[in-house]
């Protein structure tokens, strides 16, 4: 991909707004719904905690790779110049239609179904099909929003990801301030009670504590909008990442502060349940109202990335051309957003959370593993450029990435056969059309 293709784009965000992208798009409602499924899955609070620890030494490892990635080719789609470079265009052709149809298109459905849910829960009776329309409601608006320029979108993120931070400290500060003893006893020798294989439990939990993690890569494919981005990419990729890693350690042991993980394993909303131990219904309604405001916050993230990801697929000639064009007035990929939007909608209407969550875990971090795998060629290819952020701990740490990637990758086919192999199906059909058509061009 050539460097150009950011010419049109406006240079807007700062370290601070590029960090917010970065935690923007990893902290969704994952923290506030999967910790239910990881307590089912794991039973034990030390158990619990050291998973999620785990997820974010990986969050934290994935973070240093793109940061490296993104200081070496700061430049507009990220993660598919990336592949691109170090593997081949048909990966990094792959990865986009993954995106499109399978990561951000499943990630914003999943999270428009929570934000609608919570609101019929807690706020305004909507029913089954109310859910959908408020869901539908909520990508449309924001969609609207951030087709309206870079400044527009960055002020909307920035407000709510300090709206969403506030509360989850405050959440935290409820549970552990609240008084009383915790519900939970933490006693490293649970870390060895299981009858079941540690490894495969671990590699399970992970689905579901990954999905809550993910997001890390989206600030790559804003390059052409980020200010200094060789160095504002790394900083931000590494705050954004250890903020949210943070805060959702905190989290954890708030929940256990307050729920066994037989009651979190129980519960339907996890949060509501931990919020109305402290303070009762009007806690309940807080989590409900920070649920909401955090689902718009990813959503508004998302919608605002991945476009420019499609943006220069077209500009490369992978994509029709209308998606390689920019709003004259604002600079915006206004076709692409529109685009995503749209595969976002049919995905909301036709699928459930619990599917969504599986499917998109899949392409994730199949791509995941590839992209930081791409360190290994760069490397090879020039060992220290000037200015990179260089991964710390290369290659053994690189290796681990690569290799525990491999390991969800493979589990996921285990544990959600269905919509790993549904995702597996769809990129079989975009690599067939790949050859189909490049090779018609070649021939042409």
């Amino acid at each position: 991909m050539s460097d150009d293709t950011q010419a049109g784009f406006r240079r807007e965000l700062g370290l601070l707004d590029t960090a917010v992208v970065v935690a923007g798009a990893i902290i969704g409602v994952g923290i506030f719904a999967n910790p239910a499924n990881v307590a089912r899955i794991l039973q034990h609070p030390s158990l619990i905690l050291l998973a999620w620890a785990l997820g974010g030494a990986l969050a934290m490892l994935g973070g240093f790779a793109y940061a490296e990635l993104g200081s070496r080719h700061p430049v507009v789609g990220g993660q598919y110049s990336y592949l691109a470079r170090a593997w081949h265009p048909v990966i990094a052709f792959l990865y986009g239609v993954a995106l499109l149809f399978i990561i951000n298109g499943g990630a914003l459905a999943a999270v428009a179904i929570v934000f609608a849910s919570y609101l019929d829960r807690s706020f305004v009776p909507l029913g089954e099909w109310g859910i959908r329309a408020a869901g539908a409601a909520a990508l449309i608006g924001l969609t609207a929003i951030q087709a309206l320029g870079i400044r527009t979108g960055k002020w909307t993120n920035n407000l709510l990801m300090a709206a969403k931070v506030g509360g989850i400290l405050l959440l935290i500060g409820m549970a552990l301030l609240g008084g009383g003893a915790p519900a939970s006893r933490f006693d490293p020798a649970g870390l060895f009670a299981s009858e079941r294989p540690l490894g495969g439990l671990l590699l399970t939990a992970l689905v579901p504590i990954m999905f809550a993690y993910g997001g890390w890569q989206n600030c790559s494919f804003i390059a052409g909008e980020i200010k200094d981005p060789g160095r504002t990419l790394a900083r931000a990729n590494v705050l954004g990442v250890a903020a949210v890693v943070a805060l959702y350690l905190g989290l954890n042991v708030a929940y256990l502060w307050m729920l066994t993980p037989e009651q979190m394993g129980a519960s339907t909303a996890v949060a509501a349940d931990m919020a109305r131990a402290v303070a009762g219904d009007r806690g309940a309604r807080l989590v409900a109202a920070l649920i909401v405001i955090s689902s718009l916050g990813f959503l508004s993230v998302v919608i605002l990335t991945g476009p420019r990801l499609y943006y220069a697929m077209a500009q490369d000639g992978l994509l029709f051309r209308r998606a390689g064009t920019l709003h004259p007035r604002y600079r915006t990929p206004t076709f692409t957003l529109w685009l995503q939007t749209g595969v976002a909608l049919v995905l909301l209407m036709s699928n459930t959370y619990d599917q969504l969550l599986s499917y998109v875990v899949f392409a994730d971090w199949l791509f995941f593993g590839l992209t930081v795998a791409a360190l290994f060629v760069f490397r090879r290819r020039d060992p220290r450029p000037a200015g990179a952020a260089l991964m710390p701990g290369h290659p053994w740490t690189t290796g681990l990435f690569v290799l525990t990637a491999l390991g969800i990758v493979l589990n996921s086919f285990i544990a959600y056969t269905t919509q790993s192999l549904i995702g597996s199906a769809i990129l079989l059909i975009a690599a067939v059309g790949y050859l189909v058509v490049f090779r018609r061009r070649g021939a042409a």
